[in-house]
This record gives structure tokens, sequence and C-alpha cells, in this order.
């Protein structure tokens, strides 16, 4: 982690700017197309949404804007942001959070994953945010075919960490489309980054299936 000189950040203006907004936070919507993938997760023996979830992370971390954080008025880049997400475990009908740091290898993360939820012990255990914000909010919806979704949120504007949803996944014309919603604070992160955050997954999707 390093903190960013604002006077001399080539950002500087844009994140004043949106700062004086009373609301800066935004989302988007789109299909990303996973076409295959979940042939590839089974026949890795990986779980299709801990899949889906280390190329979002991953992705995250190739576009620098979502790594910047605000701290006690201070801009941080992060070298790296972790996963913090939703899941329902075995026939439980409450949803857990589940945070884990992230792992370069996909079998790896799958295993720290999992392993995460089996051995939780509350729905809630925020010990690892506590003092931190290299974390992205994930919150899957695979029983929902979904064209929009909003995020539960305190509304303070420093609160810069991304949130990210995927719905249920159609047929459509031989393509294989997951609707994905991500949601975002203008302050560090504009449609540019979010068009190269959409590229950068689609990106990572192909290269992981050639593996």
């Amino acid at each position: 982690m390093k903190e960013i000189d604002i006077e001399t950040w080539s950002r500087k203006e844009h994140f004043q700017f949106f700062l004086r907004s009373d609301l800066p936070f935004y989302n988007v919507n789109f299909n990303v197309d996973i076409t295959g993938l979940k042939e590839y997760a089974r026949s890795c023996g990986l779980s299709l949404t801990n899949t889906l979830l280390f190329l979002a992370v991953k992705a995250l971390n190739r576009v620098e804007n979502f790594r910047y954080r605000l701290m006690e008025g201070k801009v941080v880049l992060y070298d790296r942001i972790n996963p913090s997400f939703a899941c329902i475990r075995g026939n439980e009908d409450l949803f857990r959070m589940i945070t884990v740091e992230f792992e370069d290898d996909i079998v790896a993360f799958d295993t720290k994953a999992k392993a995460a939820i089996e051995h939780s012990t509350s729905c809630f255990d925020m010990t690892m945010l506590k003092g931190r914000s290299d974390f992205a909010f994930f919150s899957p919806l695979p029983w929902i075919p979904f064209t929009a979704v909003d995020h539960t949120m305190s509304l303070k504007k420093e609160d810069c960490i991304p949130r990210i949803s995927w719905g249920k996944y159609s047929q459509d014309g031989g393509k294989v489309l997951l609707p994905f919603n991500i949601q975002v604070n203008h302050v560090f992160i504009d449609g540019l980054h979010v068009g190269q955050y959409y590229e950068k997954l689609h990106e990572l999707i192909r290269e992981q299936m050639k593996k």
C-alpha cells in the first residue's frame, strides 16, 4: 500500500469534484460471456462460483483505479484487493459473509474459499475487515436473471469499496451469458475504468479456459 500525493495527482480535479457530491456512487449492469466456463470448472473440480469469484477479483486487481481507497482523508493505493463474499452453506437458508485473502492460483483460491465456508462459525465475521479496506464485496444471485441490482450500504461518500453481483446465466444464440453488476464510487472510478474492467474480465476468462 502507498499513499498518493493528492496535490500532484493527475486525478486531483476529478477526486475533489466527486468528493463534493452527496451521492457519488453509481451502478453499471452488463452481460459477461461465460461460454464454456462451467464445463471448465467442472473438469478441474472447481466450484463455478469460486471460479467466477477468482476471475472477478483478478480483473479488479488488474485495473489500478479499483485499488484506490480513501482512509482518514488520505488516498491510498493497495497492491491487492481481496474478496468478501456472500454464500449459502449446504442446506442453510441464511447467507454468510466470508472473507479470504486472494490467491493467484485458482486451485489454491478455490481450496481456501471452500475451507473458509466450511469452517465459518458466524454469518457476519468481520474480523479480517477491521481497520482495512483492501476488499471488494460480492453478492452472487444465481437464482435470478436480473437486469439491474442495487446494493445495501451506509451512505458515506468516503466508502470506495466496489460491490459486485452476478445472477442466473442463460443461453443466447449459442453463448452462455451471465448478468453482472458493479457498483463503484465516482471519486476513483469512471466509466472508462468500468469498461477496462469489463474487457479485462473477458480476457481473463478466455485465458483461464486455455490452462
